[in-house]
């Protein structure tokens, strides 16, 4: 298999469509799969032995190395490679995919938007998943990154208590309002309650796996870190942290992909 240093553009092309259908819920329907078959066959004539090594190939750097910074490159490179009127294309490409399978997940509809962004067709991706024929799956018009974050200190907030400590709850009111501190104070706690409805209905791992992505994707390191500070502030609130706090804290740490120490353990 030939190095994604050296990779043609369908190859980069496959590995953003798999981020899209596969990378988003880990299930890649045979829906998503035409789907995906036919955009590549749409940007060069290939016949479908061709195209399926151009996807398994893909496939298997997503899958066996750092999918995040293959697809973070690929978007990267199509920006130069792909004229103005291909990355319009491409984006329809991308939109087709994610609503094969019938649903529009929040993730894909995330990554549609990161994509458009980096290929300054903001408002092109924006039109897209308005318009999907798909049935679109969010937490809500009202829930943004703000409530990712204050999703996140619920979670870690309660790991170890069955019940929510009122100094936890000021904790979190406050590093939320020092996020955003255009909010007031009860709009401050509208997004709290928001969170806790969310987490109150028993998440699974792949929504907390969202929030974790969601903020890695959106927020710079130093950033990652100010919010394992807050998730600390938080959790040590009403006494040291528990062992499971601070396994807590080393894993979005890693999941983050930055480095921390607690009482000089890292």
């Amino acid at each position: 298999m030939r190095s994604s240093e050296d990779w043609t553009t369908p190859h980069k092309l496959a590995i953003v469509y798999i981020a899209l259908a596969y990378g988003t819920d880990h299930v890649l329907s045979d829906e998503e799969l035409e789907a995906l078959e036919e955009a590549l066959r749409e940007w060069e004539p290939m016949e479908a032995p061709s195209v399926r090594e151009v996807i398994m190939e893909a496939a298997t750097v997503f899958l066996e190395g750092d999918a995040q910074t293959e697809v973070r490159r690929a978007i990267r490179e199509l920006d130069s490679e792909l004229s103005p009127q291909e990355r319009r294309e491409t984006l329809r490409h991308v939109i087709r995919i994610a609503e094969a399978d019938g649903v529009l997940l929040e993730r894909e509809q995330g990554l549609i938007h990161t994509l458009a962004d980096a290929w300054s067709l903001k408002q092109l991706g924006e039109e897209l998943v308005a318009d999907t024929s798909a049935v679109v799956q969010r937490r809500g018009e009202d829930w943004g990154l703000i409530h990712e974050l204050a999703f996140l200190y619920v979670l870690a907030a309660h790991s170890a208590d069955e019940a929510l400590a009122s100094d936890k709850i000021d904790a979190m009111l406050d590093r939320l309002q020092e996020w955003q501190p255009d909010l007031s104070y009860e709009e401050v706690r509208a997004v709290l309650r928001r969170a806790l409805q969310v987490y109150a209905d028993q998440p699974d791992e792949s929504l907390i796996h969202d929030s974790v992505e969601a903020l890695k994707e959106a927020l710079p390191s130093v950033q990652r870190l100010t919010i394992l500070d807050d998730l600390h502030t938080i959790m040590s609130a009403d006494g040291p942290l528990t062992r499971n706090e601070r396994q807590l804290l080393l894993s979005l740490a890693q999941a983050w992909e930055v480095n921390v120490r607690l009482n000089g353990q890292g």
